[in-house]
């Protein structure tokens, strides 16, 4: 049997195509089952006519967390502690006789790659599902911090950190290790027990890089984090993970843009913009997130 669409290729599965109000099914082929499904969802996504939006309308994304259970983050991150309880006392005494503690940054450069990004950590799940709080908590009592990015007005941008410590290395190798747990505990419990969490921030972030018409480096580095998740897991066509990563590397965090007049801002982020418009024009979801998120 032929597509019923294209006419040119043997049918290989089923959809349904909505005429008139009513669900008519198909049989076609792979590649217009793959074209129907993104033209559903740029339909679904479409907040602007093909010449552009109309004056003064913008589109913003906001942070979401989870509802539930927590993973034991604080009590595994104590537990690293276990047998170091000299080595603790020791480095707060060396605290309180310095007016400025120093911090020493440990090496993430061999954490597994799908958990950081260059040399730092890469904790979009903790953030997604409402523990980065009490992992900086238990950072402090530690003595140690998690050090984000704070760029063009976005607070811990991409959530993205560079693991600060005092006192013994081995300490903070321990404490390392349990942090990787809980973003893998926290990225499984996105994708089994909270996918509309998961699906919300994903869908908002594609939808700003589809319309947005003023994006900062800062706000472009935040929403490049979900989507790198995403890739990470299958989840997205249309946008390959080394893509994402290159632009993550290579984001400029520096909130240059303070330095600058209004009007050149809003030029470089007009520009910015228009580039990623185009870039994410053709990502859409794929099977599996169409299964998980719709």
């Amino acid at each position: 049997m032929k597509c019923e669409l294209c006419h040119q290729q043997n049918a290989e599965t089923a959809i349904f195509l909505r005429e008139k109000g009513e669900d008519r099914e198909l049989y076609v082929c792979r590649a217009c089952a793959k074209r129907e499904r993104m033209r559903r969802q740029k339909k679904s996504q479409q907040t602007r006519k093909s010449s552009g939006l109309p004056p003064g309308m913008s589109i913003s994304v906001t942070r979401v967390g989870g509802d539930g259970e927590p993973p034991p983050i604080i009590e595994a991150i104590m537990n690293a502690m276990q047998g170091v309880v000299k080595d603790l006392e020791k480095a707060s005494a060396e605290v309180k006789a310095s007016k400025e503690p120093e911090f020493v940054a440990f090496p993430c450069s061999r954490v597994e790659a799908e958990y950081r990004i260059g040399d730092r950590l890469h904790l979009e799940g903790l953030h997604l599902v409402g523990e980065m709080e009490a992992v900086h908590r238990a950072m402090r009592a530690l003595d140690m911090k998690l050090e984000g990015y704070e760029a063009d007005g976005v607070h811990e941008a991409g959530h993205v950190y560079a693991l600060k410590y005092m006192g013994a290395q081995e300490r903070a190798k321990r404490v390392l290790a349990d942090i990787l747990a809980q973003e893998r505990n926290a990225r499984a419990r996105l994708m089994d027990e909270l996918p509309r969490v998961f699906g919300d921030s994903l869908c908002r972030a594609l939808a700003v890089m589809k319309n947005c018409r003023l994006l900062s480096p800062g706000e472009f580095f935040d929403l490049l984090s979900p989507l790198r998740l995403a890739a990470l897991h299958g989840l997205i066509e249309g946008m390959p993970l080394s893509d994402i990563e290159k632009w993550m590397r290579k984001c400029d965090l520096s909130s240059r843009g303070d330095s600058m007049t209004q009007d050149e801002r809003d030029r470089l982020d007009g520009e910015l913009a228009d580039e990623m418009n185009g870039r994410f024009e053709d990502v859409v979801l794929g099977d599996r997130a169409e299964e998980m998120f719709l």
